[in-house]
């Protein structure tokens, strides 16, 4: 019994002696070591430590073991993981965690990206955790890995803490951690979380296609049918040594090319396809062919040991070409996840440094070294200056870059473009800049969400000058923050914008310049045009500096602003005045700080009290706040009631529109300009009036408005009195805030009040 216990005890204490140990220290390796040196480090120590060759060590069986069991530990990507969040302890089975796990820890370790939500136009599938549920989290992690590995470059993947941004969550319908959604399409998955069944789930909403090739239509789909006609092949051959891909992942080849290369396939073994394949002299593997020239003079295999070749370093390419630029060929051994990229794009070469530094030094910046370039059949070329190493950052890149113009500017490529008189965007940028590279990433999706039946913008050119690189340049360009844009018009004109933008932006920006809705005023303009305005005409004034950064972000929103306000009334204008260029006209019209916003009123008997108004200077300066702004300082159509509401309205045999509203609620303060435009559209109809329940409360009780909705704005019609009776106080509530609407309605309880008054 006692040799039993003993036996008992010595186990125990062995247990907790090898607990206390750590693994790396075993191994002798860094906590941050790759797979290669504990790898290299086992196989060391085995060969000292094995027990044949330590017999006279008695501890040498049990020292070999830990070993063994430190090596089967880090070697594995998710014992490791878990090894290193929660030591010995999360190996066991059925371990489900501790208190000590933190949020910044789950988050930040486990997944490696975060994606916006809004706007996402691609295949994006999003894992929604909190951790403040981190054991269900955690359970489905391995699971969410290995689906991630098996469908890289395929879908993004990317995960939401929803401990940290509950608001957005919500927003998304995710109340249930953790939750999958794909998208854009926004669709919720439901099934059991096995990565073989994820993966169905995605490929069914793939829209991707693989084409499959006879003898019968290769002709017609190479070089007469659309789009098909417009794109390099990548072929996959079939035998019966089932030596080809498999369906599924040809599916996932061709979503990763969608648009850029046709994927097809060809049985070997029917009767069409071994026609073709006798043609093309292959039988198995996959091959490239480029654009209409499927034949076997043109083939390139694919997938070869040699993945990459050197590049000649032509000056031009007829094919779009990446170039991954590294410090020596060992990089290369670096990177086994870039074996896959020729099949993105087949003319994809390295660039040893080591043998042409001097071409390296005058193109990049060696100390980002290995970093991709993409050449373009147009002669120029674009760097990847966020340089992130992974195949999914890599791959979108090459994808984004071939299909845009945009490309780097030399000095003398810089010189041209300004001299050319035609539309270009020239972006002034630092590479060490977060937002610059954003706008970048945003430059180079312009193209496709331009109109290319547009004669003007399909036209447009862009540009990239790194100030880093030629800094007199930017700074002769009067660039003084990054990112500055500046936009060159046919007319010689330079319009400038700051900072980061989203491509939608971006296209507003242009528009703005192309087709401005805030007329560029001068002394005699402001004159003529504002002076000695007509007494129905409203004026708001912009006096700017163009080397004012305020001034440079209120431009857009103002121009935003305009045309709202345009579509409106044609009473309204807006207008600018460069205080730069008529510095002592400003100072006459006593504006001494920029932006100065101000508006001369239509000269009606209210607006008599002063000649000008300035915009308030704690409200802000964006479209929305600029239009409620103006529209409170236009002649109204819209009645101010207070207690007479009761007589004025309930009394009245005439039909009444009323708005009760309070002046702190944001829904009532986007309501009212909408109003006014009810008001104009029904003018001579019906009477519009609005009730401050701030100011009047009485009366809002007295219609118990906050008994019926709870809520601010409350909108009600009153069709007038009949038969000298007053009129309910509750009206018609209309549950809609959109003009169309309320105008249709309205007209339609005015039509029936006419046709019952004839009867």
């Amino acid at each position: 019994m006692r040799s039993a216990l003993l036996v008992l005890l010595i186990a125990l204490l062995l247990e907790l002696v090898v607990t206390d140990e750590d693994y790396y220290k075993i191994l002798g390796v860094a906590k941050d070591a790759d797979d290669r040196t504990i790898r290299k480090a086992f196989k060391k120590l085995a060969m000292q430590k094995h027990p044949d060759k330590n017999k006279d060590n008695p501890n040498a069986h049990a020292e070999f073991v830990k070993i063994n069991k430190a090596y089967e530990v880090l070697k594995d990507e998710d014992l490791r993981k878990r090894y290193d969040q929660y030591g010995e302890k999360g190996l066991e089975e059925g371990f489900q965690g501790g208190n000590n796990y933190q949020s910044w820890q789950f988050y930040n370790e486990n997944f490696g990206e975060l994606l916006r939500i809004s706007p996402l136009t691609e295949l994006c599938f999003l894992f929604f955790l909190s951790t403040f549920y981190s054991f269900l989290c955690f359970l489905s992690l391995t699971r969410w890995r290995k689906f991630a590995r098996a469908m890289e470059g395929v879908v993004r993947i990317g995960a939401v803490n929803c401990a940290e941004d509950i608001v957005l969550c919500q927003s998304q319908n995710v109340n249930a951690y953790p939750s999958l959604v794909l998208y854009p399409s926004g669709e919720f998955y439901n099934g059991v979380r096995d990565s073989e069944l994820l993966q169905e789930f995605v490929m069914q909403r793939v829209t991707s296609e693989v084409i499959h090739l006879t003898s019968d239509n290769i002709e017609a789909l190479t070089t007469s049918w659309q789009p098909y006609d417009s794109r390099p092949w990548i072929i996959d051959f079939c035998d019966r040594s089932d030596s080809c891909l498999s369906s599924i992942n040809r599916r996932k080849l061709a979503t990763m090319l969608d648009g850029l290369v046709n994927v097809g396939s060809i049985d070997c073994t029917s009767r069409g396809g071994k026609d073709l394949c006798d043609v093309l002299k292959v039988t198995s593997g996959v091959r490239y062919y480029p654009t209409q020239n499927v034949n076997v003079e043109q083939e390139k295999v694919i997938a070869g040991d040699e993945w990459l070749t050197t590049f000649s370093g032509e000056d031009s390419v007829e094919w779009p070409t990446a170039v991954w630029f590294v410090n020596n060929k060992e990089t290369l051994k670096e990177r086994k996840d870039y074996k896959r990229l020729p099949q993105l794009l087949p003319d994809i070469f390295y660039a040893d440094c080591s043998q042409f530094m001097e071409v390296c030094r005058d193109l990049l910046d060696i100390t980002k070294l290995p970093q991709f370039v993409v050449f373009k059949t147009t002669g120029g070329h674009e760097i990847d200056y966020v340089n992130k190493p992974s195949y999914h950052d890599v791959t979108a890149f090459i994808k984004e870059s071939i299909a845009s113009p945009l490309h780097v500017l030399s000095v003398e490529e810089y010189d041209s473009a300004l001299r050319s008189g035609e539309l270009w965007i020239i972006d002034y940028f630092t590479p060490w800049c977060p937002p610059c590279l954003r706008l970048v990433s945003e430059y180079r999706q312009l193209h496709a969400v331009i109109d290319q039946n547009d004669q003007v913008l399909s036209k447009i050119k862009l540009g990239l000058m790194d100030c880093v690189k030629y800094r007199s340049i930017c700074e002769k360009a009067g660039v003084q923050s990054y990112p500055t844009s500046a936009l060159h018009t046919q007319d010689g004109r330079v319009h400038k914008f700051v900072g980061y933008h989203s491509v939608q932006s971006v296209l507003e920006n242009i528009n703005n310049a192309l087709n401005p809705a805030v007329d560029e005023l001068t002394p005699a303009d402001f004159e003529r045009l504002v002076q000695n305005r007509e007494s129905d005409i409203t004026w708001v004034v912009d006096f700017f500096a163009p080397w004012c950064g305020p001034c440079q972000q209120l431009a857009p929103e103002l121009h935003r602003a305009a045309r709202s306000l345009r579509q409106y009334s044609e009473h309204v204008h807006i207008g600018s005045i460069d205080c730069q260029a008529y510095g002592a006209f400003c100072r006459e019209q006593s504006v001494f700080s920029y932006p100065t916003i101000r508006l001369f009123p239509a000269t009606t008997k209210q607006r008599w009290l002063k000649q000008y108004y300035d915009y308030p200077q704690n409200m802000w300066r964006n479209s929305d706040t600029i239009e409620r702004w103006v529209f409170g300082m236009l002649p109204s159509l819209v009645t101010s009631l207070g207690n007479d509401f009761w007589h004025g309205v309930l009394d009245s045999d005439e039909p009444w529109l009323v708005d009760f509203f309070a002046p702190w609620c944001g829904p009532c303060i986007q309501f009212a300009p909408v109003f006014e435009q009810v008001a104009k559209a029904l003018e001579g109809k019906v009477k519009l009036g609005k009730v401050d329940c701030d100011q009047w409360p009485g009366v809002c009780r007295g219609a118990q408005v906050r008994l019926l909705i709870q809520a601010y704005p409350s909108i009600r019609f009153y069709k007038g009195q009949h038969d000298g009776r007053q009129q309910s106080v509750w009206g018609l509530q209309l549950q809609t805030r959109d003009k169309d609407e309320i105008v249709r309605l309205i007209s339609e309880q005015v039509e029936m009040l006419s046709g019952h008054d004839e009867l």
